[in-house]
C-alpha cells in the first residue's frame, strides 16, 4: 500500500537512502593538519588511485573514489590490498613510522582520473541515484578511473616501484591531535 492505494508487485526493492558516492560518505577524518577529509574533498575528491590522500599519513581507503570500478569488487581489493601490503612493508623495511602522498602525486593522479573519465554525459540524464549524485554536477575527478582495471593494476606496481617519487616519509611517530 502507498499513499492509501493497493498495488501488485512480483518485488520490492527496499532502499534505505543511502548516498555512497557523495562526498561526506567518510565518517570524520582529520589529516595532520586538522582538515576534515570532506572539507577537502568539497572543491573536488584529490587521492592517490582512489586509496590515499595527501594531508593524511598512513590512512588507507579501499574501493574509494577514483578507484578503478569493477563488477567482481573482490579483484580491485586483492589489487589494492597488495598494493597497501606493499607500501606498509617498504615503510617497515626502511625504519619509517608514515608515509604521505606527495602533493605532485596526488595531481598526477587526478589528472589520470580526469584524462579516463569518459565522455558521455550519461550520468546527467539518468534518473537521480547514487551514480550521479542523486542528479546533482558531477565534476570530471569525482567519480572512478575509467582506464580499465589492467591499467589500474599497472599504475598501483609502477607507484610501488618508485615510492620515494610518490611519497613523503617521517621517522617520528604520528599523534593523534
Amino acid at each position: 500500500m502507498f499513499e492509501g492505494k493497493q498495488y501488485e508487485v512480483d518485488v520490492l526493492i527496499y532502499a534505505t537512502g543511502f548516498e555512497v558516492q557523495r562526498t561526506g560518505t567518510y565518517n570524520q577524518i582529520k589529516g595532520a593538519n586538522g582538515l576534515d577529509i570532506n572539507d577537502k574533498y568539497r572543491e573536488g575528491v584529490r587521492t592517490l588511485l582512489g586509496i590515499q590522500s595527501q594531508g593524511y599519513p598512513n590512512l588507507f581507503v579501499m574501493g574509494g573514489l577514483q578507484a578503478s570500478f569493477q563488477f567482481n569488487f573482490t579483484d580491485i581489493a586483492e589489487a589494492q590490498g597488495e598494493y597497501i601490503a606493499g607500501c606498509i612493508d617498504y615503510v617497515r623495511r626502511h625504519g619509517y613510522q608514515s608515509l604521505d602522498v606527495t602533493p605532485q602525486a596526488e595531481e598526477w593522479w587526478v589528472r589520470e582520473v580526469i584524462e579516463h573519465r569518459g565522455k558521455t554525459s550519461f550520468n546527467q540524464e539518468c534518473t537521480p541515484g547514487y551514480y550521479n549524485f542523486e542528479g546533482e554536477f558531477q565534476r570530471r575527478q569525482d567519480g572512478n578511473y575509467n582506464g580499465g582495471f589492467f591499467q589500474y593494476c599497472n599504475h598501483l606496481n609502477e607507484v610501488r616501484a618508485r615510492m620515494d617519487a610518490h611519497f613523503a616519509f617521517t621517522n617520528k611517530p604520528l599523534t593523534s591531535e
